[in-house]
């Protein structure tokens, strides 16, 4: 994978990612910017890590296909939305809420507009290819 990453850099909230909260992954490219995927996690970091492994494993994961993920001309941006205190039921209502929002929102190109379900694999991919114009 030599695709790059900004595993919450940018926007300096990478010791508050290790909390729950809601998170948003970005591809940037020189054209432009546009969601992949939007999520929430009691623990946001590992979750996050977690995103990465799975989708050097399987690059369709967010519909990548395997030559995109050598393009260095490409950066994986993850960032952080929104910060929650604790794990409680009514904190996780209230994240699962903020998430799907943003995906309505946003429109991440691997998830389908309901919560936070998955487009088919041959959707995923036809709507990053859309973006990277592939």
């Amino acid at each position: 994978m030599k695709i790059n990453i900004d595993f919450f850099q940018s926007d300096n909230s990478f010791l508050d990612a290790i909390g729950a909260g809601v998170y948003e992954v970005e591809i940037c490219t020189k054209d432009g910017v546009r969601s992949v995927y939007i999520g929430e996690s009691v623990f946001v970091l590992v979750r996050c890590a977690t995103h990465l492994y799975e989708l050097e494993k399987n690059s369709v994961y967010w519909g990548f296909e395997p030559e995109w993920l050598d393009d260095p001309n490409i950066t994986l941006k993850f960032k952080l939305h929104k910060l929650e205190d604790g794990k409680d039921k009514n904190k996780k209502a209230d994240r699962k809420a903020c998430e799907t929002s943003l995906i309505k929102q946003n429109d991440p190109t691997s998830q389908n507009g309901i919560a936070d379900r998955q487009k088919s694999i041959e959707d995923r991919i036809s709507a990053l290819a859309e973006f990277l114009k592939k």
